[in-house]
């Protein structure tokens, strides 16, 4: 007890050259792990590993293709010259030599079905090797009588066609990366670029997601860094402290991003604001301490006075709100989305490392080598405790006032709160004029849309998809799943049947090409000798799948189709066979439930926490609530911004509760923690409010200018879900700020009343 003690008021500290050796240190401990990170934002990490959908990917990834796709989509009236085909067919076979690819899909590779004497025989819909045997317009009428082709290949008026990119199903981004870069390279090298009008699909989307994230941390790491350094110059005047914060800050941040190596978790856009997080909060941390150093240096102490005291008013109020902010951050582990229960561990190591950093490695380092005299002007730090000062004296004066306005405030606003949604919608992670957005459109227009998801088909025993009526039912479901608006496009085993059926018979069967015979159907199947059959039902005929495309994006509405097949497919079941819902447009909607659970745990558990902590450092219930009570309405005015403009909550947006209840905290432990120790001295109750706002005020308010500042930066960033985030977490902080020092005041007013 008396070692802490000795810490806490500064009379006992590392020596400075082994705590600049724990600094580098860290530093260089850290940079094989930075060497090693690597980027992913593939669709599977966002969902558990044990999740059911993640477990029926897997199992389907082993007898089916992967559901991802890169799609070039080419426009113009010589699509179907010889010229074009062929070199079409030169880009696709470039692609398929490509490691990461397992098919191109396009008019020279796929199956066509054609009538013969003796039965019929599996070609390529356009042989690309007798591309003179036909006109462009016989090839174009033979594309568009094609079952598969319309609507997925080419537009249905064949102004349209598209290449259609598979890859082996792939964890990392950068293969994908990879892939789309190899894909520009090879219709540049056909010179179809002028044709070229889309790159859509959900390879597509992850590299576009990639590259922001890329973008993004190139961008907004040096910005934030310089901010902070920025705002420490202001304050302090001097390079020295400015330098040393600059290596705190360089330090947190490096070991908060080995964290998330070490834990085995790929760096994702949610994940990439962790650097962001760290810098600010350590520039804001230091703030507090330089604050402090800057007081006693105007009080005419001595350089190891200005420390010990600069330490004894900020270390135990430092530690709670490492403590408050880092229960903040671990309650993103009730979010069940590995990224964000990523961001969640990483962040709370970092606040670890803050109060490391801060009030462990750095005094002693400013003891040693921060020599000069620091001038006793008044800091940068001046016209913000004025601002302060201003706004305490007023809700001391009108606090019944402003408690029952802030009460009507929130009233009047709870509709607006109540419109707040919970979405993940893919066309709207960048802005509408963002080329990923545009081809997202024009593909849908001009093809079919490309939110694939999938009907799993499971029978008991082998051959179970090869009974007529099993084929009936499912001829029938895809009817009515064609007839729903979002659909606009099915495919299954029972397409590739009927087409055999049509070719072996030489007659136009109409709607009544699907064998109602078990014999005709296995030896239609006997006959068959492609493969494309196989990527629809295994070789045994016991699991199959109905493929589907929807022209929606957002996984309430996916959910919402979801939900309507479900019921359709208990009322009306496929006899002999289970069925489940899977692909990427389920593993997109699924997340949905996990960011609404996930948000309520989060919040109750940092609430909770935080709650306890500060009842604990303060010994008193009703200090922990007097402390929250003001936290809570930023938090409360997030969601309405939210409602108001129709920001959704998201895999991002879910952080915001937490973080924002963590970091607001810490300001309003530092001015509680001021006016008890006033309280404690004798000094009347009004004025230890007016006096700790005077002191501990001018320092709250610069450092919500920085983080407000750094945490705008992300606002600029093209991938929506990471620029609702920063300008959330902006709004916030200004929100709490402003709560903070006009509630606060207030209702210790009240409390000194009532004592």
């Amino acid at each position: 007890m008396r070692m802490l003690k000795s810490w806490m008021n500064g009379s006992r500290m590392l020596p400075p050259w082994l705590a600049l050796a724990i600094l580098i240190g860290l530093q260089l401990a850290s940079l094989p792990f930075l060497i090693n990170i690597h980027f992913n934002n593939a669709g599977d990490i966002y969902s558990p590993a044990d999740a059911p959908i993640i477990q029926l990917r897997e199992s389907l990834f082993r007898e089916f293709p992967s559901d991802e796709a890169l799609i070039a989509l080419f426009e113009g009236d010589e699509l179907f010259d010889p010229a074009f085909l062929g070199a079409l067919d030169r880009v696709a076979r470039k692609m398929e030599a490509h490691p990461s690819v397992d098919r191109v899909l396009t008019l020279t590779t796929i199956e066509h079905i054609d009538e013969t004497d003796d039965g019929f025989e599996v070609a390529l819909l356009v042989d690309p090797d007798d591309l003179t045997a036909r006109t462009p317009a016989e090839w174009k009428a033979r594309v568009l009588d094609d079952t598969l082709a319309p609507g997925t290949l080419v537009s249905k008026d064949g102004k349209a066609v598209a290449l259609v990119v598979r890859p082996k199903v792939l964890k990392e981004s950068l293969a994908r990366r990879d892939i789309a870069i190899a894909l520009a390279a090879a219709i540049r090298g056909e010179k179809l670029d002028a044709y070229q009008t889309a790159t859509a699909g959900t390879v597509a989307q992850t590299v576009e997601e990639l590259r922001s994230l890329l973008r993004d941390s190139a961008t907004f790491i040096p910005l934030t860094v310089a901010i902070g350094l920025a705002l420490m110059w202001w304050v302090v005047g001097r390079v020295r402290p400015m330098i040393i914060g600059g290596l705190a800050m360089s330090t947190v941040v490096a070991v908060s991003v080995a964290g998330i190596v070490v834990s085995g978790q790929p760096y994702t856009p949610i994940t990439a604001m962790i650097p962001t997080l760290m810098a600010a909060y350590t520039t804001a941390t230091l703030l507090h301490l330089y604050a402090a150093i800057q007081r006693a240096r105007i009080a005419l102490l001595s350089r190891p006075q200005r420390i010990a005291r600069a330490l004894s008013e900020t270390f135990v109020p430092g530690l709670f709100n490492v403590l408050t902010t880092g229960a903040g951050l671990l309650s993103l582990l009730w979010v069940d989305i590995p990224p964000v229960q990523t961001f969640g561990l990483s962040g709370a190591i970092g606040t670890l490392m803050v109060f490391l950093v801060v009030f462990i490695l750095v005094p002693p380092i400013l003891l040693k080598w921060d020599t000069p005299r620091w001038p006793r002007r008044r800091s940068g730090l001046a016209h913000a405790r004025h601002v302060a000062v201003a706004m305490a004296v007023f809700s001391l004066r009108n606090a019944r006032a402003v408690l029952i306005g802030t009460l009507l405030l929130v009233l009047a606003a709870i509709p607006l709160a109540m419109q707040l949604k919970v979405e993940s919608n893919l066309i709207k992670f960048f802005a509408p004029d963002h080329s990923i957005s545009r081809s997202i459109e024009r593909v849908g227009t001009k093809l079919s849309g490309v939110t694939t998801m999938e009907i799993v088909l499971d029978t008991p025993e082998r051959d179970g998809l090869k009974h007529p009526a099993t084929l009936a039912r499912i001829k029938a479901l895809q009817t009515w799943l064609e007839q729903q608006p979002e659909i606009d496009r099915s495919f299954s085993l029972v397409d590739v049947i009927e087409e055999m059926n049509r070719a072996f018979s030489g007659e136009d069967l109409g709607e009544q090409a699907l064998p109602t015979n078990r014999k005709l159907v296995e030896q239609l199947l006997l006959v068959y000798d492609g493969n494309d059959l196989y990527e629809l039902v295994n070789r045994e005929f016991q699991r199959g799948r109905i493929l589907l495309n929807l022209n929606v994006h957002g996984a309430n509405e996916i959910g919402q189709v979801i939900e309507r097949i479900e019921a359709h497919l208990r009322a009306q079941p496929i006899p002999g066979a289970r069925t489940e819902m899977a692909g990427y447009g389920r593993l997109f909607s699924d997340q949905e439930d996990l960011i609404v659970d996930g948000q309520v745990k989060s919040f109750a558990s940092a609430f909770l926490q935080i709650l306890l902590l500060i009842a604990l450092l303060f010994w008193s219930f009703r200090g922990a609530l007097i402390c929250l009570i003001p936290n809570l309405a930023p938090l409360f005015f997030i969601f309405v911004v939210m409602g108001a403009t129709g920001i959704a909550l998201d895999v991002a947006t879910v952080l915001i509760a937490g973080i924002i209840l963590g970091i607001t905290v810490d300001d309003t432990i530092h001015l509680y923690h001021g006016y008890l120790h006033r309280i404690r001295k004798g000094v009347s109750p009004v004025f230890a409010i007016v006096r700790s706002i005077e002191s501990s005020g001018r320092a709250v308010v610069a450092i919500s200018i920085v983080l407000i500042a750094q945490f705008s930066l992300l606002a600029l960033s093209d991938f929506r879900p990471t620029a609702h985030f920063g300008m959330l977490c902006a709004i916030g902080l200004l929100a709490g700020q402003v709560f903070e020092l006009l509630l606060m005041p207030a209702l210790l007013n009240l409390r000194k009343r009532r004592v």
